[in-house]
């Protein structure tokens, strides 16, 4: 990352409990926005993730009333509205970000409890899963300041609905509520309020018993889909596969079940 003005003394926090890791955006102050060190700070948390081991799911969430929000107007300032350099400095950051998103080993469940803003609304949507509460929105708002969407937004919306609806949501600026996201496929779930994070961490709980193997091969596969061609996609799928038959925790799978107890994985 190059040099920036750290202007709060910290805008990402990590609460490890068991198995999961629970990301907070913590900068309600600032409308949890798209700034520099915030995504030098997100970056960090998904490389500490990254390389725990016992970390097997990860929660990313936003505090107060905007989970998820929009460019920093220090970035729009001083970088996107400056020229192609710079703008292109900082566009190469938040892609980086969003690649550690879709690549990391560890599902990445997104929860997003209030407004989900421009380039914040498409952080959330480029995670695993999303759970929603039923007050959260969602607004792809780029268009109403003569721009195009950043943070991977069309590339995770056309995954998730559809170019058609993409377009749309896009072309038209405006914000939808939960229950049209869910109704799109752009959630999973929709909880209510007081429940949103406890339904994300039962989730999270689920597949964090699974097996850490299967669990990314699945991500992998799923993620990087639009880059095969389909011989390249069966090809791929079955070396997956046969790592999998390969690996300590489906030998370990077997045995449980000749055994009759829960399996006990280790990741490899």
């Amino acid at each position: 990352m190059y040099p920036y003005e750290k202007k709060y003394d910290h805008v990402v926090t990590v609460e490890k409990d068991g198995h999961v890791a629970t990301i907070t955006l913590d900068c309600a102050e600032n409308l949890n926005r798209f700034s520099e060190q915030l995504i030098d700070e997100l970056g960090a948390a998904l490389d500490d993730v990254h390389w725990d081991e016992e970390i097997r799911v990860a929660i990313l969430r936003g505090a107060g009333p905007v989970s998820f929000g929009p460019g920093d107007l220090d970035i729009i300032k001083t970088k996107l509205a400056k020229d192609l350099k710079s703008a292109r400095e900082v566009m190469f950051e938040i892609s980086g970000l969003l690649k550690k998103l879709y690549t990391i080993p560890v599902p990445i469940i997104g929860l997003a409890e209030g407004a989900c803003l421009g380039g914040g609304c498409n952080l959330v949507l480029s995670t695993d899963i999303v759970v929603a509460s039923e007050k959260a929105s969602f607004h792809e708002l780029f268009v109403n300041y003569a721009l195009s969407p950043d943070t991977g937004g069309l590339w995770a919306l056309q995954r998730l609905v559809g170019p058609m609806k993409a377009k749309a949501l896009c072309m038209l600026g405006e914000p939808i509520g939960a229950q049209a996201a869910l109704d799109m496929g752009m959630v999973y779930e929709v909880a209510p309020a007081d429940e949103a994070y406890t339904r994300a961490r039962a989730l999270a709980d689920k597949i964090a018993e699974k097996s850490p193997v299967g669990i990314n091969h699945i991500k992998q596969l799923s993620n990087r889909l639009h880059d095969y061609s389909m011989d390249t996609y069966f090809q791929i799928e079955g070396d997956y596969l046969a790592l999998g038959a390969l690996s300590a925790d489906f030998r370990e799978t077997n045995i449980a079940a000749a055994e009759k107890r829960a399996p006990v994985y280790r990741g490899f």
